[in-house]
């Protein structure tokens, strides 16, 4: 009896030990249990259905509580804030990228061709800017000495020319009664003769005028040298010499109180000199102080004047010669030669009328120049500056969002990362946020594992979990980052529909991973300290 005893004894404890080893064995290497359990309903490793990675039980190994999840990572999702042709792809799936690396480009041929007409915009506002600008500023300053010199000049120059054709009006008056007369004489052929000498004397002084003026403008474009200096010198003694002679004559005349149309033929010639002594006066006075860009500009007006004074004392000779040739030609009847100088003096009167405003123009002109600019006139050139100033800020914000929606045409990477997915290609078009990426952050990955109600007692958040994976021989620390506040029933990708209707909480392990060795979907292993 006693040997049978110990037969049993022995036996048992041999079971027990075994069940013991086993049980050590199966705790130490989880994945044994379930290939155990595999094998023992059935199923082989090369018939078992591909599923989503297996999600495992916990288990509790010598070091503590173990649990089996997949890696994860987080995705950023990548879309064009522009639509448009897609010229580029450069960064494929599985590519790493860094923050603000190109992904791909967008057509950007429209926007350039913008661009450059908003770029233009912008030139031109500018341009107008600175000139309104420019404008106030001279407006506020006030007029130069060589402006008003130049409006001065204009308006003697408007004198001479009322002068003229107040002479052509009186000379027209004489015509006029001399052809009122009973009985052409001869006198009417001298005074026709007095007449187109007296014109041609006005073409040759148009003429010089024109030749000085054009001289002038010439010199101020070519700057004066000493020569021309010394060679206006001449000009004005030569002038002051040429008027003496008209001045005298005209003096003997009113000592001898001859009068009539002598004295006012002696006048218009001594009036005529000192013009000219004045305007050579004038054109040494500029050669001396130097050419500026308002000289010129007057010089040209000059120039443009004298042009028209030319074509007035022509059109004046053109007339005293058809009047000489019909002085000459005697008339049948007294009453065509009143009707002709009739005429004349109806044009006389009309030049003298224009003479007048033109120097009443130059006069107010001058006026205007002395006076400076109104408060009115310098608020509308303030005015003007402020619209310009607003046309020119609103052309370079138009640029400014052009040149935003250029940078908008290179799709940058948010973040550092490697590409899950690209849904597009080159020559499709980009859709303004529709996802044209997936990236994923693998600087910092998680580990998302399911442990038991019962087991989660041995879990805290920041507790150390080192982690496992089959690719690489080395452990991964981490931390528990977050911890379930409702359990729910285990996943469905558990193997067995017994371990499914478990209640279990889910538990996120942060991992830190700088070489990017864990890849999303990697099963893992964790270890809870």
């Amino acid at each position: 009896m006693n040997q049978k005893t110990k037969i049993i004894a022995g036996v048992a404890a041999l079971i027990l030990g075994a069940v013991a080893v086993g049980w050590l064995y199966f705790q130490l290497s989880p994945g044994a249990w379930e290939q155990f359990l595999t094998e023992m309903s059935g199923e082989t490793a090369g018939s078992r259905p591909e599923t989503q990675p297996v999600v495992r039980r916990p288990a509790r190994r010598a070091g503590g509580l173990v649990a089996s999840g997949s890696i994860e990572a987080e995705e950023v999702t990548v879309a064009a804030e522009l639509g448009g042709r897609i010229v580029e792809t450069v960064a494929g799936e599985g590519d790493e990228v860094a923050e603000s690396d190109l992904l791909l480009r967008i057509d950007q041929q429209s926007l350039l061709a913008r661009r450059e007409g908003a770029l233009a915009t912008v030139d031109q506002a500018q341009a107008a800017l600175e000139a309104a600008q420019a404008q106030l500023d001279q407006a506020r300053v006030g007029a130069t000495t060589e402006d008003i010199a130049a409006a001065e000049a204009a308006v003697l120059a408007a004198e001479g020319s009322v002068a003229a054709a107040e002479a052509a009006l009186i000379q027209a008056e004489v015509e006029a009664n001399s052809a009122r007369t009973v009985e052409q004489t001869e006198s009417t052929v001298a005074m026709a003769e007095a007449g187109l000498a007296q014109a041609e004397g006005a073409v040759a002084a148009a003429g010089a005028d024109l030749a000085r003026a054009n001289a002038e403008l010439a010199r101020l474009k070519a700057g004066t040298r000493p020569e021309e200096i010394a060679m206006y010198e001449a000009l004005v003694v030569q002038a002051e010499a040429q008027y003496l002679q008209p001045r005298t004559t005209h003096d003997d005349i009113i000592n001898q109180e001859i009068g009539g149309v002598p004295e006012e033929l002696a006048r218009f010639q001594m009036q005529a000199a000192a013009a000219a002594r004045n305007a050579a006066q004038a054109q040494l006075a500029l050669a001396r102080a130097g050419a500026s860009a308002e000289e010129i500009s007057v010089a040209a007006a000059a120039v443009r004047a004298a042009q028209a004074q030319v074509a007035i004392a022509e059109a004046g000779r053109d007339a005293a010669e058809a009047a000489l040739v019909e002085a000459q030609a005697a008339p049948e009847t007294t009453q065509d030669l009143v009707a002709q100088a009739d005429a004349g003096i109806v044009a006389a009167q009309a030049q003298v009328r224009v003479s007048e405003g033109q120097l009443a123009q130059a006069q107010a002109t001058l006026d205007g120049l002395l006076a400076g600019a109104t408060d009115e006139e310098i608020a509308m050139l303030e005015a003007q500056v402020s619209q310009a100033g607003a046309s020119l800020a609103a052309a370079e914000a138009a640029l400014k969002t052009l040149d935003i929606e250029l940078g908008r045409t290179q799709l940058l990477a948010p973040s550092g990362g490697v590409v899950l997915e690209r849904m597009v290609h080159e020559g499709e078009l980009a859709v303004p946020g529709v996802t044209l990426f997936t990236l994923a952050d693998l600087d910092e990955v998680t580990l998302t594992v399911y442990v038991p109600e019962a087991e989660l007692g041995q879990v805290a958040l920041g507790q150390e979990v080192e982690v496992n994976v089959d690719a690489y021989d080395e452990l991964f620390p981490g931390q528990v980052s977050h911890i379930a506040s409702e359990a729910e029933f285990t996943p469905k990708n558990v193997q067995t529909q017994e371990e499914r209707v478990h209640m279990v909480f889910a538990v996120k392990i942060r991992l830190e991973n700088p070489d990017h060795l864990l890849k999303p979907g990697m099963p893992a292993d964790a270890t809870f300290q």
